[in-house]
């Protein structure tokens, strides 16, 4: 009975082992078979993601560029505020140049024509006072008019003011030039003879007229470009036939423009006024009876 017992014992013994020695076995696969499940799908889980690791060479980054920004910050506030003048200043090199001084309105000149009137001498007036105004008054040539004055230079005061005085008989309105005189030789030696004849002829000068220096720039640029212009180009006289009731020879006026039978005269009776005459355009009158 004894032995039988320890027999049994001994088989209940080796049972037990073969027994857990089967137990850890199927532990071991079932943890193989776990752990190799988990290589192959990842767990997802349902909490917040996992932060990045964090980069070391960004954060270098930021901390220079904040520090940077902070002596930029640093300096503006050591530095004196600047105006927006000074802000908004031209180069350096503008700077070196010399401002342009800036002209007030009030200051500036007339064109050059009226700057000239406004300009002439003392000895100028003072020879026009010494040439008297015999009429001032206006001249008309096709559909130009000019204001001008007329001055005595040489020859019959008497009849001057008798041919000024019979304007009227022109009728209303200015003095027009109706007719024309070839400026050739035959026509010039006509004048010349009648010049000869002592108080029939006189010889007025004809300068542009106004009361203020822009308006006198005006009729200097019309007398210039409407009638001196226009006879030169035709190379004649003006012609102005005028004639008296009571008086047998009619008035004939002869308006020249700047030529030689012109300068010749001028020379001749009034040389202290061809400089500032020429300036300003002229016309040279000779009146006489026929």
């Amino acid at each position: 009975s004894s032995g039988i017992n320890a027999e049994y014992g001994g088989s209940e013994k080796r049972k037990r082992a073969r027994k857990q020695s089967n137990e850890s076995s199927s532990s071991d696969d079932s943890s193989t078979s776990s752990s190799g499940s988990s290589r192959e799908e990842p767990v997802k889980t349902s909490g917040r993601r996992r932060s990045p690791e964090p980069d070391h060479n960004a954060s270098a980054g930021t901390a220079e560029s904040l520090d940077r920004i902070a002596r930029i910050i640093n300096d503006s506030d050591q530095a004196p505020l600047k105006t927006n003048s000074e802000r908004y200043s031209p180069a350096p090199e503008e700077h070196s140049q010399e401002p342009q001084p800036v002209v007030p309105a009030a200051t500036y000149l007339p064109p050059p024509s009226a700057n000239t009137q406004m300009t002439q001498s003392k000895d100028l007036l003072f020879l026009l006072n010494k040439y008297p105004i015999m009429w001032t008054g206006t001249i008309a040539l096709k559909n130009d008019t000019a204001n001008v004055q007329l001055h005595f230079l040489s020859g019959s005061s008497t009849l001057a003011e008798g041919a000024i005085g019979a304007l009227p008989n022109l009728g209303p309105g200015p003095m027009r030039i109706a007719q024309r005189m070839r400026l050739e030789p035959n026509q010039i030696e006509g004048v010349q003879k009648r010049m000869q004849h002592e108080g029939h002829w006189c010889m007025l000068l004809a300068l542009p007229h106004c009361t203020d220096p822009v308006s006198l720039s005006t009729q200097t640029t019309v007398l210039q470009q409407g009638f001196i212009s226009y006879l030169d180009s035709k190379q004649a006289a003006g012609i102005i036939n005028l004639s008296v009731p009571e008086q047998t020879s009619p008035y004939v006026l002869h308006i020249f423009p700047p030529c030689e039978f012109t300068r010749v005269n001028m020379k001749r009776f009034c040389p202290e006024l061809m400089e500032g005459a020429g300036d300003c355009g002229y016309l040279l009158i000779v009146i006489a009876t026929v």
